[in-house]
């Protein structure tokens, strides 16, 4: 067994058991590193991982309607941001104004208390990747993951 991970007891067809071992090991380990920023992120702040990603986001490329906003969010579909988003206006942390250029676009900026809040956040959240991804690991671990990452990207996907 891989790490304490468990993979399906069934006998694998097309890929070798250390194959679905490993697969089983990176979505294990997702869901762990994960879960736990996001466990860190709920008790400080009240807000997910997915939240944070948008503050985060925002925090680099203010204002941003919320279409292109959705475009670059990695955990969040379309149509969850814009709940967020939305929740985010209803506690006060983001305002909806008018694009200058098109009217029928609305930008999302911060507020003032908001901008403090998500920096507050942004804080929170890269001492909690600190402590529960790069702390465990070495720079070889993470130039490693960082290679992997870059083969999958680049894998050929559905035509």
């Amino acid at each position: 067994m891989l790490l304490g991970v468990k993979a399906p007891v069934s006998q694998p067809r097309i890929i070798s058991p250390d194959q679905v071992k490993g697969w089983f090991a990176l979505l294990f380990t997702h869901a762990t590193v994960t879960g736990r920023i996001d466990a860190a992120l709920m008790d400080q702040h009240k807000i997910s991982f997915s939240t944070v990603e948008i503050l985060c986001w925002l925090l680099e490329t203010e204002p941003q309607s919320v279409r292109v906003l959705s475009g670059e969010l990695v955990s969040v579909s379309p149509t969850r941001a814009s709940r967020l988003v939305q929740n985010l206006i209803d506690a006060g942390h983001l305002q909806r104004g008018a694009d200058q250029g098109d009217g029928r676009v609305s930008l999302i900026s911060f507020t003032e208390s908001g901008r403090h809040f998500a920096e507050t956040v942004r804080r929170t959240f890269e001492d909690s990747v600190k402590r529960y991804f790069v702390d465990p690991l070495d720079d070889d671990d993470i130039a490693a993951i960082t290679r992997i990452w870059a083969k999958l990207e680049n894998a050929e996907g559905p035509s």
